[in-house]
């Protein structure tokens, strides 16, 4: 995964937040640069089907007329031709609708999600802040679902790890989110639906805000019918080390998510969250 954050300045000296639906024309500045510079890889932006490749997130700053694009990309050719681009090309402004905006500085960041999984730990009380609206598509209905209930969450950033690192050191999904749905709730939250246009006939609407997830003492039920399934007799020590485990895993996408965004238009800045992990597990929440 590659993170490149584009420091930028406006030539006239002014930014007015509503000018311009920010993630929605990155997202085509980018798309022009890439037909330009590798026109077959264009298809990338457009695979309806799969998961696309990668994230949008901007930073309007208040004290000065300065704005941040953040582009993280998961697909190494797409990262390639960038990042060969801007090295050789001496890229020096990105022009956003009418406006023409000097790039005075450009971050660089590798990002190795297996060292989520190194340096995971079990979280169990976590907060999640969403600064860009949420919502979900779902089989649940016809209307996307605008509130990050759990198991919708967490899927939806399984699902974009197992994409991501397909063949090496994907998550169990179904066992995961069946883990979830047994023992992760909402134990408060502060969220407002807001509408956002980014280009489309219909403006997008989702939530933002921030959710407190909480896990519950391990569900001796869960665990009950989990083992029947593995054909094992029920074994404390397989049971606590398979509960740690998952709620290594609620630190891992989390912390993943920081970078992929969650939920649709996440390639037009949507679903953008800050992670913020408040309590660990300890001895006393195992079985003994």
């Amino acid at each position: 995964m590659l993170k490149l954050t584009f420091e930028l300045y406006p030539e006239d000296g002014h930014i007015k937040p509503y000018e311009h639906p920010y993630g929605y024309v990155f997202r085509a500045v980018i798309m022009k640069w890439l037909h330009e510079i590798k026109p077959e890889l264009v298809h990338v932006f457009h695979e309806r089907e799969e998961i696309r490749p990668y994230a949008i997130n901007y930073i309007i700053h208040n004290k000065m007329p300065k704005l941040d694009f953040i582009l993280t990309t998961y697909h190494d050719d797409l990262s390639d031709a960038i990042l060969n681009d801007i090295i050789s090309n001496e890229k020096g402004y990105l022009t956003l609708g009418q406006k023409r905006y000097f790039i005075s500085k450009i971050q660089f960041e590798r990002i190795n999600p297996i060292d989520f999984m190194e340096s995971a730990q079990p979280v169990i009380n976590l907060r999640i802040h969403f600064f860009r609206p949420v919502s979900f598509n779902t089989s649940m209905g016809d209307y996307p679902v605008r509130f990050p209930i759990p198991l919708i969450f967490f899927g939806n950033l399984a699902n974009i790890w197992n994409d991501i690192m397909k063949g090496t050191s994907e998550v169990a999904r179904e066992t995961l989110l069946n883990w979830v749905n047994a023992h992760v709730y909402v134990s408060s939250y502060n969220m407002r639906t807001v509408r956002v246009n980014i280009g489309k006939p219909k403006p997008v609407i989702g939530g933002i805000g921030s959710v407190s997830f909480k896990v519950s003492k391990i569900n001796r039920l869960y665990y009950k019918h989990f083992l029947e399934d593995e054909d094992r007799s029920y074994d404390y020590e397989y049971i606590n080390a398979d509960y740690k485990s998952n709620c290594c895993w609620l630190d891992i996408l989390s912390r993943f998510g920081e970078y992929t965004n969650v939920g649709v238009n996440r390639t037009a800045g949507m679903g953008v969250i800050h992670y913020y992990n408040r309590n660990y597990l300890s001895k006393k929440d195992l079985l003994k």
